[in-house]
């Protein structure tokens, strides 16, 4: 375990000190402020703007920076041969795995946390206190973008950076559109497309249950049941994910 939380402790580091991380942290930042501006031509849909924007925020900053730093967490380290370093000492590579993954989850956590406090101070300025419904989609959103960066490092298990990002971003913008997948599959009565289609409806991971935020907007109930089953769902993929990750590091050839 300590070498696991010290190659975690050194990844969370260096990514807070990134460039790129901040740049997009900032950015992400300035983003969700931004949401007053919207606020301000929507008259008297001021809150809902305020919630819908600052929601969307989280969870595509939140998503892009589990992208572009799970991709290159690995493939930076090959370039740099700063790789070698590391496995020489007594740290077996699943460790090494593990503890990039956890260093970069914290990571992700504190840039999630940032723009939801952002988020909560413009409601404070409009007079509106954090609501359970808000609450729960930004825990979904915090789910996302760890699983999204668990599938970031299987790719770069195995792939180059850039492979790495195109694979994770697709299956991320496939896993959201599961549910419309769905829906043409059943329209469809040739029996060798219908189940191709669900087939590949059933294999995909299926990010549509953490987008929770159109239903906290618009004051839709959210049950608890529905936030602990995606949970249970991402967190099952994600050890999943995590194991495949090990295993395939640990036969890879980096020589």
């Amino acid at each position: 375990m300590r070498a696991i939380f010290s190659v975690a402790s050194v990844t969370f580091r260096e990514s807070i000190r990134n460039r790129t991380v901040l740049a997009v942290l900032l950015a992400a930042i300035g983003f969700v402020c931004s949401a007053l501006l919207l606020a301000a031509m929507a008259l008297d849909q001021r809150e809902r703007v305020i919630k819908d924007w600052g929601l969307f925020c989280v969870s595509f900053f939140g998503v892009l920076l589990a992208i572009l730093i799970g991709v290159n967490l690995v493939g930076k380290e090959l370039r740099r041969k700063t790789i070698y370093v590391v496995i020489s000492r007594p740290v077996h590579r699943f460790q090494y795995v593990i503890g990039k993954y956890l260093g970069m989850g914290l990571t992700l956590m504190i840039e999630v946390w940032a723009l939801s406090a952002a988020l909560f101070v413009l409601l404070a300025i409009e007079g509106v206190a954090p609501e359970g419904l808000i609450i729960k989609s930004l825990c979904a959103s915090s789910l996302e973008v760890l699983f999204v960066a668990a599938l970031a490092i299987f790719f770069a298990s195995f792939s180059s950076p850039y492979l790495s990002g195109f694979f994770t971003l697709a299956l991320f913008v496939a896993g959201r559109s599961l549910p419309a997948l769905n829906t043409l599959a059943d329209k469809v009565d040739a029996p060798l497309p219908h189940v191709l289609l669900k087939s590949v409806y059933y294999v995909l991971p299926d990010f549509s249950l953490f987008n929770m935020s159109t239903r906290a907007v618009h004051g839709l109930a959210i049950p608890t049941g529905e936030v602990l089953l995606a949970a249970c769902y991402g967190v099952g993929y994600l050890v999943l994910l995590l194991f495949l990750s090990c295993l395939i590091f640990s036969r890879r050839d980096i020589s």
